[in-house]
C-alpha cells in the first residue's frame, strides 16, 4: 500500500522551511537519482529491509533504521531480499534549509541504524494529518518538520548508549503540556539524577527541556489561534499557562509578536 502527500506549494513557500511531500511506500520502490533531490529527505524503516547506496557504501536499512538526505547528494536505495520493505519519508525544502540544517550540525548525509523510531512515528502521523488540511495544513507542517527535524537530530547524533533516555521525558510532554511539568518530574520518568538528565537532553535535542516544552507549547498555540476561535485567555490556559501574560512573553520571544497579532496575519479560519 502507498499512501503519500503533496501538497500545493503557494503561501508556505514564504516559510523558512516548508514540507513538499510525505508519505508511506509498502512496498518501497527501487529508487535512484544520480543527482539527488532539490528537497531535504528523511526516511525511516517501518518493517521488512533494504539497501541505502552512497558514497560508494551500502548500508542496510531495517527497522530501527533512519538516514537524512541534503539535497544533490547522489544515491540510491531499493528493498533487500523478499523484496518486501515499508518505509515512512518526508521531504522539505526552504529558501534558507541549506543554511539552517548545516547550522543544525547535518553534513550532505547521515544515517543510523538500531535506535527508538516511536518518536518519529508519533511526528510523522501529525505530519501526515496536517498536510491533508489545504487550508491551514501548511503553518502546521512547517511547525511540525521542524520538530521532526529535531527528533531526527537527537537520533543521529546522540550517544547511542542513551539513545532513549530522554525518550520519556519528549513523549509525556508531547502528551502533557496543558499541565504544569517540572524538570525534576522528567528526570524521575526518565530514571535519572536531574543533572544527568538536563546534560543528555540538550545534548541530544540541541535545547533545554523548558525550551523543548515551550517550543511545543507554542507549536500548539499556533495551530489553536489558526484553527480555532478560542480567545488568548483559553489558549494560554490549554497550552499550560496559568496567566495570558506570561503565555504572550513566551509566545512573543518565539514568534516577535503577541499572540493576537500572530493571529490576525495568520490563514484566516
Amino acid at each position: 500500500m502507498h499512501s503519500s502527500i503533496y501538497p500545493v506549494l503557494a503561501a508556505q513557500t514564504r516559510l523558512p522551511f516548508y514540507l513538499s511531500g510525505a508519505g508511506i511506500s509498502d512496498p518501497e520502490y527501487h529508487v535512484v537519482r544520480p543527482d539527488g533531490l532539490v528537497s531535504c529527505q528523511i526516511l525511516f524503516t517501518r518493517s521488512g529491509s533494504g539497501v541505502l547506496r552512497i558514497d560508494g557504501r551500502e548500508l542496510p536499512q531495517t527497522p530501527g533504521s533512519l538516514f537524512f538526505l541534503a539535497p544533490g547528494v547522489p544515491h540510491e536505495y531499493f528493498p533487500d531480499g523478499g523484496g518486501m520493505w515499508e518505509t515512512a519519508w518526508v521531504v522539505f525544502r526552504g529558501e534558507y534549509l541549506r543554511e539552517l540544517v548545516a547550522g543544525m550540525g547535518f553534513s550532505a548525509w547521515k544515517a543510523v541504524s538500531g535506535v527508538d523510531l516511536s518518536g518519529c512515528e508519533r511526528i510523522f502521523s501529525r505530519i501526515m494529518s496536517a498536510a491533508a488540511d489545504p487550508l491551514s495544513g501548511g503553518e502546521r507542517c512547517s511547525v511540525l518538520v521542524y520538530e521532526y527535524l529535531m527528533k531526527v537530530r537527537s537520533l543521529l547524533f546522540g550517544d547511542s548508549r542513551e539513545g532513549g533516555l530522554t525518550a520519556p521525558a519528549v513523549q509525556y510532554m508531547d502528551e502533557n503540556f496543558s499541565r504544569d511539568i517540572t524538570l525534576e518530574e522528567l528526570s524521575q520518568l526518565c530514571g535519572v539524577s536531574l543533572q544527568h538528565f538536563c546534560r543528555v537532553f540538550r545534548r541530544q535535542m540541541g535545547m533545554r527541556p523548558m525550551e523543548y516544552l515551550a517550543q511545543r507549547r507554542v507549536a500548539e498555540a499556533k495551530r489553536l489561534l489558526s484553527t480555532t476561535e478560542y480567545s488568548v485567555t483559553e489558549i494560554s490556559r490549554m497550552t499550560g499557562y496559568s496567566t495570558p501574560t506570561y503565555f504572550g512573553t513566551v509566545f512573543r520571544r518565539y514568534e516577535g509578536i503577541s499572540p493576537s497579532e500572530w493571529r490576525r496575519i495568520s490563514p484566516a479560519l
